[in-house]
């Protein structure tokens, strides 16, 4: 799979991870979405705290999540906010795309 730009894998750094799975943890609270589910980071933007991961329940759902690094956990619902997916697929078509466009356009010429 190709990664758009501002997306990129993290398959070949396990410290970021392992980091980026056990913040998302220490964030989430009761009544969050993701709260008490399996997740398993899949890459992260370079421009910002969005972060992917796959739900490893068993419907192929991933969402986006923006960590928010405040140190004070856990975040209050809506935080960390959190974009769900029905795939990864969708999130290729839907999530990845529009990132990258967007990306594009907001960069100086």
């Amino acid at each position: 799979m190709k990664w758009l730009v501002p997306w990129h894998s993290i398959a070949d750094a396990p410290d970021q991870l392992t980091a980026m799975a056990r913040e998302l943890r220490r964030e989430l609270s009761p009544g969050h979405p993701l709260y008490g589910l399996s997740v398993r980071t899949l890459g992260r933007r370079q421009d910002c705290d969005d972060v992917l991961f796959a739900i490893e329940d068993g419907t192929g759902r991933v969402a986006v999540v923006h960590l928010t690094w405040t140190h004070s956990p856990p975040e209050r619902s809506p935080w960390p906010s959190t974009v769900v997916y029905p795939s990864f697929e969708g999130w290729v078509t839907e999530g990845m795309r529009s990132d990258h466009d967007d990306f594009h356009s907001e960069s100086p010429q």
